[in-house]
């Protein structure tokens, strides 16, 4: 058999075979983006133990200007953000806008390229917003 009929052959076996394979289980919502979650998990726990995962690896508050923003920084950032897309709708309604400068901050903070004068304005901002929403899970539902 000629070598391009049967490299067609083998490609439409191998369409085939893509074409009938099941479906993926279905996933639980928060297994999409944090693996190992568990949806009945206390949001405000989760959310606060992921940005002291991330605290870990960062400089301490009003050092932002001397952070370095290497890969293991934005994992563990990149980790919080999936954590937030988990949880962040779950915490208290007050804190709905620390949130959203998580989200928004995170966006800017991961990416490798983003130029390190908006790294770091993104960090204080980062830093306020996930003090907030420490203060506002500690408090007494």
């Amino acid at each position: 058999m000629a070598p391009s009929r049967l490299l067609a052959l083998a490609a439409l076996g191998l369409l085939t075979a893509c074409a009938s394979a099941p479906p993926p289980p279905a996933a639980a919502s928060t297994d999409l983006y944090v693996t190992g979650a568990d949806p009945t998990d206390d949001p405000c726990q989760r959310v606060v133990s992921a940005l002291g995962f991330a605290e870990h690896v960062l400089k301490p508050a009003g050092q932002e200007e001397s952070q370095e923003f290497g890969e293991g920084v934005r994992g563990r950032i990149a980790y919080v953000e999936g954590v937030i897309l988990s949880y962040g709708e779950r915490l208290p309604a007050g804190l709905a806008e620390h949130t959203a400068t998580l989200k928004r901050t995170i966006r800017v903070l991961v990416p490798a390229a983003t130029p390190r004068e908006k790294a770091v304005a993104a960090l204080k901002e980062w830093r306020a917003a996930a003090t907030a929403i420490e203060k506002g899970c500690a408090q007494p539902a």
